[in-house]
């Protein structure tokens, strides 16, 4: 009796250790004069005010996690906001969906749209030629594998110089830099004067462009390695191949600005731009120098599901990453895949979000690359939209855990959630989140509206099967609600669940009645 009494006294105490000794950081990591930190929200446990400072920080960059709708575009905003007030600072955002035009507009910031406008990759925006084709070079090795074509990798190469010392040699006043180049070049054991001009003949370029490096490659017979870059030339895919009309020194101080790449054809264009834009951006952080107050950040660079430039230890994302704090550049990086991001990229980021994420696969890279509890994982399962864990790496050193549960991030705007149950499980998401996806599914303005008046109907609140009834009210096969619904992240288990009440309902005429009325009408 005594054994059992005591082994009941001591697993009592044991549920009550996570209040005495809740997994926080100190309050004054936390706390911190509001003109100075950006305010976040409270802790779970003892509602202490969160304020990321990057004073108190090893480093000023931020990543958030989560699946859809669980306030990944949310908490950026919000931080944003806040930030721009606070620090007045600037703020590029590299915009992979498009999902940040209207509330940048909103906010009095600046929208572009780059398949509308021109980045002409040769461009050396200060920068000197050497570093801006091995720039160029870089990038390439990166979208199109260009090291696997080491012949083909070097006439193009060769091509770019050609075409820079052209230019340079038409140029007023550059006689002596063109005399340096010529000698530079015949001891470097390539080509000298006589044989660059032969290479280059006639052609105009004042204006040096990447058509030209293709027809000068066309020209020299070198047809493999001009059909590798040509992709970027043909009409309807040339938004790199014409003169700029973009001012990138401008947009780093500019703002708010939103670059939409959504427009661009392909992942492949998509990531040619986020590509540059970096480049120019850290050669523009280096020209200014390290600053010497770390008390603010000069420039927000936001990248939202740029997973391919993410994932390359090559990229320019690393760069900023290991040198943006001395310069006070900030890299803030949203996914909801983080396998999309390298693992250099979490070992050097001072800040990690992670909001719901549902798949064990995403949350095991999660917790490796971060570190944090077995209990902070089974939370991270649960969580609804806002809801967060946050890894904060201190420069101060400290005894207690760097990974701590906020209930919700306190945003500047309301967060409208819609919750959809479905079998034993509610799924919550923005209203807006939710919205886009259904519109990306094909839904029209009158059947959107429908479905949001199914919510409104519950108080936001409408079950799996009844929003099944409605999609294939509309038409859709199976196949494609399942897929939408797993985006939703429903597993495998409520799905089973969803569809057999839909098809019980379906078969039970009265016991429910989805009505579907067009207000519009």
């Amino acid at each position: 009796m005594g054994i059992k009494s005591s082994y009941m006294l001591s697993t009592e105490l044991a549920s009550k250790m996570i209040l005495v000794h809740p997994p926080e950081p100190r309050k004054d990591l936390l706390l911190s004069d509001p003109s100075q930190g950006v305010y976040i929200g409270k802790t779970r446990f003892l509602n202490t005010p969160v304020f990321w400072d990057p004073t108190k920080l090893v480093n000023p960059h931020m990543a958030i996690l989560g699946i859809t709708g669980a306030g990944k575009s949310y908490t950026v905003k919000t931080f944003l906001t806040r930030a721009s007030l606070v620090w007045d600072t600037n703020a590029i955002i590299l915009d992979w969906v498009g999902e940040y035009n209207e509330w940048v507009r909103q906010a009095g910031g600046k929208v572009i749209n780059l398949a509308k406008e021109r980045l002409n990759i040769l461009d050396l925006v200060g920068l000197p030629k050497r570093s801006r084709i091995k720039q160029i070079i870089s990038a390439l090795d990166i979208l199109i594998s260009l090291k696997d074509y080491p012949n083909e990798r070097d006439e193009i190469e060769d091509a770019l110089e050609a075409i820079y010392y052209q230019n340079e040699s038409r140029r007023p006043g550059m006689k002596e830099v063109t005399e340096d180049i010529k000698k530079r070049k015949t001891k470097s054991g390539k080509f000298g004067k006589a044989e660059m001009q032969g290479m280059i003949g006639g052609t105009d370029l004042s204006k040096p462009t990447l058509v030209d490096v293709v027809k000068l490659l066309e020209k020299q017979g070198k047809k493999k390695a001009a059909r590798l870059i040509k992709r970027f030339t043909i009409e309807g895919t040339d938004f790199f191949a014409g003169s700029s009309t973009l001012d990138i020194r401008k947009l780093t101080n500019g703002g708010l600005v939103n670059i939409d790449l959504h427009d661009l054809p392909t992942e492949e264009m998509r990531s040619l731009a986020g590509l540059t834009i970096l480049q120019y951006i850290k050669e523009l952080m280096r020209i200014q120098g390290a600053a010497e107050d770390h008390k603010k950040v000069k420039l927000f660079v936001v990248l939202d599901e740029a997973w391919k430039i993410a994932q390359d230890d090559r990229s320019d994302v690393i760069t900023i990453v290991r040198e943006g704090r001395k310069y006070n550049f900030s890299l803030l990086i949203a996914t909801q895949n983080p396998t999309d991001m390298n693992k250099t990229i979490f070992s050097n980021i001072g800040t990690v979000f992670v909001l719901r994420l549902i798949l064990k696969e995403y949350r095991d890279y999660v917790r490796n690359s971060i570190g944090y509890s077995e209990f902070i994982d089974n939370e991270i399962s649960k969580f609804g939209v806002g809801d967060a864990a946050v890894n904060m790496i201190f420069s101060q050193r400290q005894s207690r855990v760097m990974t701590f549960l906020m209930d919700k991030i306190d945003g500047e705007e309301p967060l409208l959630i819609y919750k959809l149950k479905g079998g034993d499980m509610m799924v919550e998401i923005e209203r807006e989140q939710f919205v886009r996806m259904l519109y990306e599914l094909g839904l029209t303005e009158s059947q959107l509206s429908m479905v949001k008046s199914e919510f409104e109907k519950g108080d936001g609140l409408l079950d799996g099967e009844k929003l099944v009834a409605v999609l294939e009210k509309f038409g859709y096969a199976k196949p494609s609600i399942i897929s939408f619904l797993r985006q939703l992240g429903i597993d495998e288990k409520n799905l089973v669940r969803i569809f057999s009440l839909a098809k019980m309902r379906k078969a039970t005429k009265g016991v429910v009645n989805v009505v579907l009325e067009d207000k519009n009408a």
